[in-house]
């Protein structure tokens, strides 16, 4: 088949690149803890978009362009500082999604189950059970190698996100409009937020996390029809999307549910369950949290598989001992997506073991936010570097600006990430005072360990753990540290 006939089943029109980008980025789950802002989270999610989403997604598109091949931010990081640093950020992109599965599964359990049973919403045995069930069955479909096309893409963002987020928030400006009160002010001074409340600085980590994983859409940038163009473009539009949809069903939350009553995770059904009662129509709370559900099921969905490839590839390239490498017939790294679905298990264990289901909930938050934040400050730097160290590497978009755009954007991405670094430890509001040193014990070792243990694992790989071929058995043609392909970066 010729390049002409071939070449429109490897592009994506604007429409579809949006989708994607808008159903990547657009989390919901951590609406509920900034409804505890009130009217200032309109500030502080458009603060956060600009210093940090932008950045992202501009600094990913171009290193995305140049860099198309299988990998993702291991191949960025990997080519400008070494297999040792390329290890450590796609590692830090894996380890923070394993963290992050229980909570965002979490919030799904209790919107398809609130419905019917909303006493479910404390009961630590039944979100972990059900959490774990939920997981598991989607690590073995994955198992399969079924993959989302970008129409799956278009239909699950429409509706599992755009479509109910815009009805709730409906729902909430007629509440108002009945002449019920709204628990929220609108007026220029709850605009701007209190800084100097440091129980609230800790919910700012949750906006990082909800516009985190832009990296993961940027590699369909290669696939665009004409990306210098477009990309930008589907890359502004799916922020703006993604930015007004997490205010809008944040702020539903703030009008409807008083600041001190509002569940971390089970806030977004509490609202749908106030709003749907108002109109007559509480029957179907449990319909509308089964849609919801569903969108957030597509979502874990897509990111099951996504990170552990790139850590696929680090591990062939020596970093994991070859039975890591292994793939299933279906091209389905199995061995990483059980290993990964056990380590689900084991950190969801937290609702057993801690007294509070929502400080479980929210740990199991900023702890992958904090990974999160190092693998994008290694990305930004990789980013400035590549542009001298590769600058004739042709890429098929570039940050606007020439070098002055690249720093300006790596700056301001990475400052924004260490002030989020150090509100991540600060307790939130609902940590007991007695409780508040156990929190900042807990969020300070899960961050060293989980950031330190790819050194160490890097520190002890061995010859024999590269694969000289992509060989999807794992088998025979592992082992040879010879050839150009597996010569160490770092040497």
């Amino acid at each position: 088949m010729d390049s002409k006939s071939s070449a429109p089943k490897r592009s994506l029109s604007v429409f579809a690149l949006i989708m994607i980008t808008t159903g990547i980025i657009t989390s919901i789950h951590g609406a509920p803890s900034m409804a505890e802002y009130g009217f200032s989270l309109i500030f502080i999610y458009l603060l956060v978009a600009i210093v940090f989403l932008l950045p992202s997604a501009l600094i990913s598109a171009e290193l995305a362009t140049g860099w198309a091949e299988d990998g993702g931010v291991y191949v960025w990081v990997k080519t400008a500082f070494g297999e040792r640093l390329g290890f450590v950020a796609v590692w830090q992109q894996w380890i923070e999604n394993v963290i992050w599965f229980p909570s965002i599964l979490t919030v799904m359990v209790l919107a398809a189950t609130y419905g019917f049973f909303p006493e479910l919403a404390d009961n630590r045995w039944f979100i972990f059970v059900a959490i774990n069930g939920v997981f598991w069955s989607i690590t073995i479909t994955n198992l399969f190698g079924m993959k989302t096309s970008g129409i799956v893409a278009e239909v699950c963002t429409i509706f599992g996100r755009i479509i109910p987020i815009l009805f709730i928030f409906g729902l909430a400006l007629y509440h108002v409009s009945k002449g019920n009160p709204s628990n929220i002010d609108f007026t220029w001074d709850e605009f701007v937020p209190d800084f100097g409340n440091t129980q609230m600085l800790s919910f700012i980590v949750g906006a990082f996390l909800t516009f985190a994983g832009i990296e993961a859409s940027a590699s369909n940038a290669a696939s665009a029809r004409n990306p210098r163009k477009n990309y930008p473009i589907a890359i502004i539009s799916s922020a703006g999307i993604a930015l007004v949809l997490v205010t809008l069903i944040a702020l539903a939350i703030a009008i409807v549910i008083p600041q001190q009553n509002i569940n971390l995770a089970a806030g977004i059904m509490q609202a749908i369950s106030v709003l749907l009662d108002e109109i007559g129509g509480g029957a179907f709370v449990g319909v509308v949290g089964l849609v919801i559900a569903l969108g957030m099921l597509g979502e874990v969905n897509n990111w099951v598989p996504a990170p552990t490839r790139g850590l696929l590839i680090a591990g062939r390239d020596g970093a994991l001992p070859a039975f890591w490498h292994k793939e299933n017939k279906f091209f389905a790294h199995q061995r990483i997506l059980i290993l990964q679905a056990l380590i689900v298990t084991a950190i969801s264990t937290m609702y057993l073991i801690m007294d509070d289901v929502q400080d479980a909930f929210w740990l199991m938050n900023v702890v992958p936010t904090m990974l999160y934040i190092v693998m994008y400050m290694l990305m930004f730097a990789a980013a400035v570097r590549l542009r001298y160290s590769h600058a004739d590497v042709p890429r098929r978009y570039q940050v606007p600006f020439g070098k002055f755009g690249i720093w300006a954007l790596a700056i301001l991405g990475s400052s924004a990430g260490l002030v989020a670094l150090v509100f991540g430890f600060i307790p939130t509001e609902h940590v007991k005072d007695d409780d508040r040193i156990t929190y900042i014990a807990t969020v300070a070792v899960g961050f060293i360990v989980f950031t330190l243990l790819p050194f160490v694992i890097y520190s002890v790989r061995r010859p024999s753990w590269r694969t000289l071929v992509d060989d999807p058995t794992g088998g025979s043609n592992s082992g040879d540290p010879s050839s150009d392909r597996t010569a160490d970066a770092d040497s």
